[in-house]
């Protein structure tokens, strides 16, 4: 995964396609988060505050923490607005993450 994951953040950086490649941040920090990898969620939750430090996505930092369950020791008051809070954003996120854990265990 990471060799394909570095591949990609080649290709998008070539592109120009900064956008793309917090997006694909995410993508990484949701499969570390499923596979429960504590230093792979660091590592992409700190990738993820350097590509969004303009402030342009900068709430898939706080999407990464939710899916980690993890709370942001260096921003507890993020600017991001969720529609039904911070809780059931969390929730929600986290869930992703629980459900697919649960579906690759009942495929194994």
């Amino acid at each position: 995964m990471e060799d394909r994951a570095h591949a990609l953040r080649t290709e998008i950086n070539v592109a120009g396609l900064a956008s793309v490649e917090a997006t694909l941040e995410l993508a990484l920090c949701f499969h570390h988060a499923v596979r429960d990898d504590h230093e792979g969620i660091a590592a992409g939750i700190g990738r993820l505050r350097e590509l969004t430090s303009s402030g342009d996505y900068a709430y898939y930092t706080d999407i990464a923490h939710f899916m980690a369950n993890r709370h942001s020791p260096t921003a507890p008051g993020s600017q991001a607005q969720w529609l039904d809070g911070e809780s059931a954003t969390r929730t929600r996120w986290h869930s992703l993450v629980t459900a697919r854990r649960e579906h690759l265990r009942a495929t194994l």
